[in-house]
């Protein structure tokens, strides 16, 4: 007898804590919102090609989050531009929902620029500049190009290359000294005088 009062007890709780729960799910699900009103259904803008600053504006004007999802590299976008948006434009969306883009990271390919006569510390910080990696494999002598300033580049000035790529410098020793003549040698070593 002692067992059944403690059985009914605990389906009594049962109970109780269902009809809790059931109650709670309906005033959350169906009293509140008809009291306070559904959030509304927004029309997604079309924001591919805008620019991701341009998109998060007229996405928040409709109230609505922007998440960045991926970014990508692309030959036709320009760097921070949206290539996707997931839901998709003219879709419907609750107000305070999330749209999630993909937005581009530039072309993968750069321009060797043209550092021919420049200084080689100078051409080293132009190609880091391009996202370029640079060594030196030769130096030559040149009576055109200063000492120390780039004489070759490989791959050439103006070749599309994908990014960190290897350019190979060759430098300008200057001009070739001519070994019978004093003055030449002087010259040549002034520039290495403290």
């Amino acid at each position: 007898m002692n067992k059944h009062k403690v059985q009914k007890g605990f389906y009594a709780i049962g109970i109780g804590l269902g009809i809790i729960f059931v109650t709670a799910f309906l005033f959350g699900q169906v009293l509140l919102p008809f009291a306070i009103g559904r959030p509304e259904k927004v029309k997604i803008p079309d924001v591919v090609g805008m620019s991701l600053a341009q998109a998060k504006r007229v996405l928040a004007e409709d109230k609505l989050h922007v998440v960045i999802r991926d970014s990508l590299y692309s030959e036709t976008a320009k760097i921070d531009h949206v290539l996707e948006q997931t839901p998709s434009a003219g879709s419907l969306l609750k107000e305070e929902g999330t749209v999630f883009l993909v937005v581009s990271k530039g072309s993968k390919m750069v321009t060797v620029p043209d550092i021919l006569g420049t200084s080689f510390q100078d051409a080293m910080i132009i190609l880091r500049n391009h996202n370029l990696r640079s060594t030196v494999v030769d130096s030559v002598y040149s009576d055109s190009v200063a000492r120390n300033a780039v004489l070759r580049s490989v791959p050439a000035p103006g070749t599309k290359v994908e990014r960190q790529t290897l350019v190979r410098l060759s430098l300008s020793r200057g001009p070739e000294i001519i070994p019978d003549s004093l003055d030449a040698i002087d010259r040549y070593f002034q520039d290495w005088e403290y």
